[in-house]
């Protein structure tokens, strides 16, 4: 095929919406960390210490001046915005033969954006269940794994880590993050049912479970990914396996800001089509541009392998 043109490509505004506005409630990557719009490919990100914090003597006698202090701030990293995209080919023919509402354009491009959301979701699962990265951790074992619901104290191992982000941030956690096999086993937890069973439903839900530990939201991590290479024999896993985490993630993007990490985005979403030379039919192409980045590690306390 010969090489493209900018004339041969059509961003395609109703699809490109379509790809920024799709919310699969299975992904919570984009949640944890929120995108945070970048002019440059590469850049530094600042964090701020704690010295606004010390307690200074700010008294003034009669005619001197206000006593001056300072706060200090240091480049904490720098980012670098990679594009990440893959395409699908939509034949002529499937086009033509397709009844309403199917439409094989907006099919693609969403087979295609879940292939990109996936690559998201698993790599900051990946990285936030590394206890090298997140050093503030406890791992779970036997007696003390919410399964087993005799022994186990999910309230005592959750007001730890709440506790510590507090310690660390002096913020406190607004997100607990469950993977759908922890909150599968933890609505049935005794200590959970015995504290709900006078609610109204009398059925442990995300905002129950929310009100009882005191945070603004519990996001369960549901999506699942593919783990066999093409040709193999499926093997499907949960991305954000058997842990837990208690997060603090700022919902306002800021340069000032104490949050876990951000989504730094260039190029939001992006679906363009254009016709291959020598097929009947085109190619729906989906892209974005970010770097996933933790910028403050301190904001996240993980219990890994809470459930056996």
């Amino acid at each position: 095929m010969s090489k493209l043109t900018k004339s041969d490509v059509y961003i395609d505004p109703v699809l490109s919406n379509f790809a920024v506005a799709y919310s699969n409630p299975a992904y919570v990557a984009e949640i944890i960390l929120p995108n945070f719009k970048v002019s440059k490919d590469t850049g530094k990100y600042f964090t701020f210490d704690k010295t606004k914090f010390r307690v200074e003597n700010s008294y003034r006698a009669m005619g001197d001046p206000a006593r001056e202090i300072s706060h200090s701030m240091a480049a904490q990293g720098t980012y670098s915005i990679n594009e990440y995209a893959l395409k699908e080919f939509v034949p002529d023919k499937l086009v033509d033969q397709a009844d309403q509402p199917i439409d094989p354009e907006m099919d693609a491009t969403e087979v295609v954006l879940e292939k990109l959301l996936v690559t998201k979701e698993l790599s900051l699962a990946t990285t936030l269940a590394d206890t090298g990265t997140i050093t503030q951790n406890t791992t779970l074992s036997g007696t003390s794994q919410w399964s087993d619901y005799t022994n186990s104290d999910p309230f005592s191992n959750i007001n730890t880590a709440k506790s510590t982000v507090f310690g660390s941030t002096l913020k406190k956690p607004n997100i607990l993050l469950l993977g759908k096999t922890v909150f599968d086993k933890l609505v049935d937890h005794p200590d959970i049912v015995d504290r709900i069973k006078y609610s109204q439903l009398g059925v442990t839900t995300q905002e129950l479970l929310a009100r009882l530990f005191d945070v603004e939201q519990v996001l369960i991590g549901a999506a699942y990914y593919n783990s066999a290479k093409e040709g193999q024999t499926d093997v499907i896993a949960s991305i954000w396996g058997k842990h837990a985490w208690l997060i603090y993630a700022d919902k306002n993007p800021g340069a000032r800001k104490v949050t876990l990490g951000y989504h730094f985005v260039s190029d939001p979403k992006q679906v363009s089509k254009y016709k291959p030379e020598g097929r009947k039919g085109i190619f729906v192409e989906v892209s974005e541009s970010y770097d996933q980045k933790l910028v403050a590690t301190s904001a996240a306390y993980l219990i890994k392998n809470a459930v056996a």
